[in-house]
């Protein structure tokens, strides 16, 4: 019995879609799967956490995700760690999972503010969002992210 192609296309499709989604509780935009958390912990803590979900803290690279980032935490009403820091050399601003120097910053008035004693950025909840160094020790939320993973489809036949 032959299938006509156009079921094998929608079929394939319906299958593709099903593995191009965030797991459960987590929030897709764009081609990332973001997860808020719902518990505090240091800057330090949140990135061992997002590992633990084979994820990383949020590294927004676009002004669209920022946007995004920004608009969620202030929905949740919360300050969030993001994966943004200048531990390794003050006023050089890298994401935590590469050391790539970040090309589009998104400061609170004032900030960054504290130099040596303020190292991680958080989306910042009096500032609507935007960044604000902070005491790497202190308890946060986080947002954690993951790229979405295209599933291999095995087609038979």
């Amino acid at each position: 019995m032959k299938v006509p192609s156009v079921i094998l296309i929608l079929l394939f499709s319906a299958i593709q879609d099903s593995a191009e989604s965030c797991h459960v509780g987590w929030i897709q935009f764009q081609e990332k799967c973001y997860f808020f958390s719902h518990t505090n912990a240091t800057w330090f803590e949140a990135g061992y956490t997002c590992l633990q979900f084979n994820s990383k803290l949020a590294e927004p690279k676009t002004v669209a995700e920022t946007n995004f980032l920004k608009s969620h935490s202030q929905s949740l009403d919360r300050t969030m760690w993001i994966g943004v820091s200048d531990i390794i050399e003050e006023d050089r601003w890298v994401y935590s999972s590469s050391q790539e120097v970040v090309s589009h910053t998104e400061f609170g008035p004032g900030e960054p503010n504290a130099h040596t004693a303020q190292n991680c950025i958080a989306l910042w909840r009096d500032f609507h969002g935007q960044w604000a160094d902070h005491t790497c020790a202190a308890k946060e939320y986080f947002i954690c992210e993951e790229i979405i993973q295209s599933d291999p489809v095995d087609v038979i036949g």
